[in-house]
């Protein structure tokens, strides 16, 4: 077991809920059960395995689980106290190097915050046994336990929590300051639940305050080589206003100069500065983390190997590298494989420019970069380090371009599970527009959720203008 493996989740949810005179788990939160929303927060954050400890009314409860991605265990001593599900929940994860514990009544919990505990707990040496999150130096849940004290957690009484070893540890417990108390805010009675409900904010009135953008191109500015409703007066309003904005796809076979150009087609006029594409911020990463003239063995299209070269590295037949970095690649074969995946299995740092398995042709969806990694992944048994959407390095390397703060950054994009989801998991507001390739049924059956609905880029840029002229 890697301490690179992924960090588990528990959602314990067996309470049975004695002063709301219903399962509190399956009360509405944003359209769906409360226990279905904190499920794709864990799932958003990319939280893995996903546990859900269930007691009272488990036979109501747990075919609202049926679709998502968790498994789904029965406490049947849940009366006993909070302490039986912890411990039961210890027996599955034995292969996890640490967990995450969440409370199925906290509603503003996002996938922002819990990567932000898991962050904190990779990213300190050493390891902290503890990672939780604090408001006015006040620890809060949810709660990161590394593997360290899983022994403790199965050994707890049963009507005792996790927080019994708060005391027992309190030198291994790094907090991590929260910035909104709701964040951690917990319904405990009908009354606090109807509060919290009345404090969700207004999507929309979050346009205001934004001052600039990040936003996919294809099935958001443009459909093939036409321009999408709405693509002038967007750019009209990002000027006026004085917002800036950033360009990004997750294409490393195009060069930034391709984008710039066909904007200039469509009647838009940029700079290369306002665009980023993987392969640029996959330089851009090697330059910040690898040697000098570090030797790389490309399986990719002539826009990433210009860029690497560009970059100073040193590009390899595949003998010997430092490191294999894959794009999409029409031409990919089996020595190109059987290459990579030696000089991997050597020791050959394994970078993904991006993860979209597929992407659109006329005649329907096709292999795309992500699909050529899970092949490599296979055969080497190493996961790629994967730069762009939805993994953070692409939208950082966006923001720190435009000196922007994730907060007052809006993500625009058309698909879920790239565009959108990687702005949820940096806490960024998003908005989703139907125009390419996702449809609102999409949205309703994804854990992931946006922000923000619209059909196209044109309703979008018209309720923005009115959110700005009406504040």
């Amino acid at each position: 077991m890697s301490s690179d493996n992924p960090v588990a989740a528990v959602l314990l949810a067996a309470g049975g809920s004695s002063r709301f005179g219903q399962p509190k788990q399956l009360l509405e939160w944003e359209g769906r059960p409360l226990i279905a929303h904190l499920a794709d927060v864990a799932w958003a954050a990319g939280l893995s395995p996903i546990t859900v400890i269930l007691g009272a009314e488990a036979e109501r409860i747990a075919p609202v689980l049926a679709e998502r991605s968790v498994r789904v265990l029965r406490n049947y001593r849940w009366a006993e106290g909070l302490g039986s599900s912890v411990a039961l929940s210890v027996s599955v994860l034995m292969n996890s190097p640490a967990a995450v514990f969440l409370q199925v009544d906290q509603p503003f919990v996002t996938p922002h915050l819990l990567r932000a505990l898991v962050s904190q707990w990779r990213n300190t040496i050493p390891r902290p046994g503890i990672v939780a999150p604090t408001w006015e130096e006040r620890l809060g849940s949810p709660v990161l336990f590394d593997r360290m004290l899983f022994p403790e957690l199965a050994q707890l009484a049963a009507d005792v929590g996790g927080r019994a070893l708060f005391k027992a540890h309190a030198e291994k417990i790094l907090p991590y300051p929260v910035t909104d108390p709701l964040l951690l805010a917990d319904a405990d009675t009908p009354d606090v639940f109807a509060q919290l409900q009345s404090l969700r904010r207004d999507p929309a009135a979050l346009l205001p305050s934004i001052r600039a953008v990040i936003s996919d191109m294809d099935g958001v500015l443009w459909r093939g080589s036409s321009p999408l409703p709405g693509l002038r007066n967007f750019f009209v309003l990002l000027e006026e206003h004085g917002l800036d904005y950033m360009l990004v796809t997750n294409n490393a076979n195009q060069s930034v100069a391709h984008y710039v150009e066909k904007l200039k087609h469509l009647g838009i006029s940029t700079t290369p500065n306002h665009v980023l594409n993987s392969a640029e911020a996959t330089g851009d990463y090697l330059a910040q983390h690898a040697s000098p003239h570090a030797t790389v063995y490309v399986v990719g299209g002539p826009g990433l190997r210009e860029v690497l070269t560009h970059r100073g590295f040193v590009l390899t037949d595949g003998n010997t590298a430092d490191y294999v970095v894959v794009g999409w690649n029409p031409t990919f074969t089996w020595e190109d494989m059987a290459k990579a995946t030696l000089l991997i299995r050597q020791g050959a740092r394994f970078i993904g420019t991006n993860p979209d398995r597929s992407f659109p042709l006329e005649k329907g969806l096709v292999p795309g970069a992500g699909a050529q990694l899970a092949l490599l992944e296979a055969a080497t048994d190493v996961a790629p380090f994967v730069i762009g959407k939805p993994e953070p390095v692409l939208y950082e390397q966006a923001i720190v371009r435009m000196r922007a703060s994730p907060e007052t950054t809006l993500v625009i994009g058309d698909r879920l599970d790239t565009d959108i989801l990687g702005g949820l998991r940096l806490g960024m507001p998003t908005a989703m527009v139907l125009s390419g390739i996702n449809s609102l049924e999409d949205v309703h059956r994804s854990p992931i959720h946006p922000d923000l609905i619209f059909d196209d880029l044109e309703s979008l840029t018209a309720a923005w203008r009115t959110r700005l002229e009406n504040r």
